[in-house]
């Protein structure tokens, strides 16, 4: 952790601004499936996970981390920014017009993205209106305004799809795809890893590999969601202006999520491709492989370590769940604990996490070995594959997933990007085949049929 500062650099002033938030009336919740999803995904921001997702269109500010969620100061501005936006009027006013903490009201949130290098730079975006749509189909709209009455911006940082996309119609040459590393590089990577295993030098590493794709026009991002997102509630969506383009994804993974004293993590790992038939063979392989439950046990550990600094009750089942993703099944293990004090600034949701991110499921064990192995062995840094995409609120509360099952999109240039973990008992081919698996949908989502030159 870096020295923590108190500023968010280029912040303006929350005291310029007001915040309304207003119930939407049932006969308007179809807008949200045919237009404000769309619009967010494509021109604005839009996170989510199976309890609430948030699409927000325009900006009221961008908050900006100059060194990610290494620096505790930053972490802090964020939420005491949040909260210094006066909420007037709307939901939960009292006499005099000023709105309270009314239970279940959503309350003023910055949506956004971190990179996998949890040091790295990230900005967090307060749009002029978000839409706030909980699991029961409740839904708020939160609208921020300047007090001068000057407007705020319309659009969002990042070069984003344009619509018209006709992939499906388009021939898809293989020169436009560039494996990186290649195949057989991979699986002598993941070699040269179980011999450091073997070794002692560390007990898993999750490596990755990464596809450069040209496309034949510039990408949809809600027509990637489309394909990804599912309406069982499997994934959680996330379409963030990052500073190359725009991350799209839908990820089956949650790192945190904090409502109230109230804090969960699902973390996943190990994994069996599903091809519809012999599926439940497949699951009940998974479920009987030592290998695979020593890695998922890798990461639940870490993961209850970390929170039981901050929980005074935190239950950690000892048996994990299988979780079925449509091409793939994982290894599921759902942590909840109740926070010690949940007025402190080590538990808001940002600061939750700074304490886990990155988890064994995408780093390994230990972190620094892992992480020295991974820069050794990958040929491409990770951006933003395997960070976080969620948001934060003023009270401290808030969700991040993982950003898995995702793309970075740049104009008609895409990288998609999966991982295996590596532990003692893995084999190369098996690691690779992993991977390409995780890819397929991904591929598919982008580009219809692609995944068959994998």
């Amino acid at each position: 952790m870096r020295p923590s500062s108190a500023a968010l650099p280029h912040a303006p002033d929350p005291g310029a601004f007001v915040a309304t938030t207003t119930p939407v009336a049932p006969s308007s919740l179809s807008a949200w499936t045919s237009s404000i999803g769309a619009q967010a995904a494509d021109n604005g921001v839009l996170v989510g996970g199976r309890e609430r997702v948030l699409a927000g269109l325009g900006i009221a500010a961008t908050l900006f981390l100059p060194h990610g969620l290494e620096d505790e100061g930053s972490l802090l501005a964020v939420r005491a920014w949040l909260a210094a936006v006066e909420p007037v009027g709307g939901a939960g006013a009292d006499a005099g017009g000023r709105a309270g903490a009314t239970t279940g009201v959503p309350r003023l949130a910055a949506l956004g993205a971190f990179a996998f290098d949890p040091g790295a730079p990230a900005t967090l975006i307060v749009p002029s209106v978000t839409w706030c749509r909980d699991a029961d189909g409740q839904t708020w709209r939160v609208d921020v305004r300047r007090r001068d009455g000057l407007p705020g911006r319309d659009g969002l940082p990042g070069r984003d799809g344009l619509p018209g996309r006709d992939a499906a119609a388009a021939a898809f040459d293989p020169s436009t795809l560039l494996e990186v590393p290649p195949p057989a590089a991979y699986a002598s990577a993941v070699a040269r890893a179980v011999a450091d295993i073997r070794a002692g030098k560390l007990s898993k590493v999750v490596l990755a590999r990464m596809l450069d794709v040209r496309l034949p026009s510039p990408a949809v991002a809600s027509l990637i969601l489309q394909a990804l997102w599912d309406p069982g509630g499997l994934f959680s969506p996330f379409s963030i202006p990052i500073p190359s383009g725009r991350l799209v994804g839908a990820s089956p993974e949650l790192l945190v999520r904090r409502r109230g004293s109230t804090v969960t993590s699902h973390p996943l790992a190990g994994t069996v491709p599903l091809t519809g038939s012999e599926d439940d063979d497949q699951v009940q392989r998974l479920l009987d492989s030592p290998k695979d439950r020593a890695e998922h046990r890798l990461v639940v550990d870490a993961v209850a370590d970390a929170l039981e600094q901050r929980c005074s009750v935190l239950s950690v089942p000892k048996t994990p769940t299988v979780v079925r993703l449509g091409s793939d099944a994982r290894l599921g293990t759902l942590v909840r604990g109740t926070l010690r004090d949940v007025a402190a600034p080590a538990t808001t949701s940002l600061a939750l996490l700074a304490l886990l991110h990155p988890t064994p499921a995408v780093a390994g064990v230990p972190r620094q070995a892992a992480l020295e192995r991974i820069a050794e062995l990958e040929p491409a840094a990770r951006g933003y594959w395997a960070g976080a995409a969620g948001w934060a609120d003023a009270t401290g509360d808030g969700e991040w997933v993982l950003a898995i099952r995702s793309v970075e999109l740049d104009r008609r240039r895409a990288l998609v990007r999966a991982g295996a973990g590596v532990v003692e008992g893995s084999d190369p081919r098996l690691e690779l085949a992993e991977t390409t698996v995780k890819l397929r949908p991904v591929l598919d989502a982008l580009w219809p049929g692609a995944s068959a030159l994998l």
